[in-house]
């Protein structure tokens, strides 16, 4: 189709491969910018074929961002954000992707969580119990408990990255989202219930 071809001539998205061309497009979805330099270890780390070594974060680090990730994308009827792997992902991007000081936010937004789950209930956050953790971050949402409106920021670029990392994974793609890999003629008029997920990228 013209417009397509025009589109891809524009992006520049049909040199590159379908990986990266999708982890772009994810990209933009959820408001994250991407350089093309990053996308091929983000690539390598999202399809599991990177051994996971921690490059940015320490294990008390990763093992709490894999907790909030958890927290945002629990275990249901499909794996949830720690069991694909979504913490190994965020580790990557904060390593490969981003500033020394979007670096430094990240890492003083966990030190925030920590202090207040420390002021609030004695102990760091991995020490605290399930029904905590949602006060805390249920805190961060309505600027309770000392947050402020940056640590919200911190959080909700933590949830685009969360579920970035999550709807780019192998599980997220295929089994939270509805996947067709070889998709039919386009219908424009599909009612929502007889599907009832969105659609992954094909």
């Amino acid at each position: 189709m013209p417009h397509n071809n025009k589109l891809a001539e524009t992006t520049g998205l049909e040199a590159e491969n379908p990986r990266r061309a999708a982890l772009k497009q994810m990209a933009l979805l959820f408001g994250l910018s991407l350089s093309a330099q990053s996308l091929d270890a983000l690539a390598a780390t999202v399809k599991g074929t990177m051994p996971h070594v921690t490059k940015f974060l320490s294990p008390d680090q990763l093992q709490m961002t894999g907790e909030i990730a958890d927290l945002i994308i629990p275990t249901t009827d499909t794996p949830g954000a720690l069991a694909v792997n979504v913490h190994g992902f965020m580790d990557s991007y904060l390593a490969e992707c981003v500033s020394k000081n979007d670096q430094k936010k990240f890492l003083d937004g966990l030190k925030k969580i920590n202090k207040v789950a420390e002021d609030k209930f004695g102990k760091v956050f991995l020490a605290c119990s399930h029904k905590q953790h949602i006060q805390l971050l249920t805190a961060i949402e309505k600027y309770d408990l000392g947050f402020t409106p940056e640590d919200k920021d911190f959080f909700t670029q933590f949830k685009s990255l969360t579920l970035f990392g999550y709807y780019t994974s192998e599980v997220g793609a295929t089994q939270e989202l509805a996947y067709l890999p070889i998709p039919g003629g386009y219908k424009g008029n599909f009612p929502f219930a007889k599907v009832g997920k969105a659609w992954a990228l094909n």
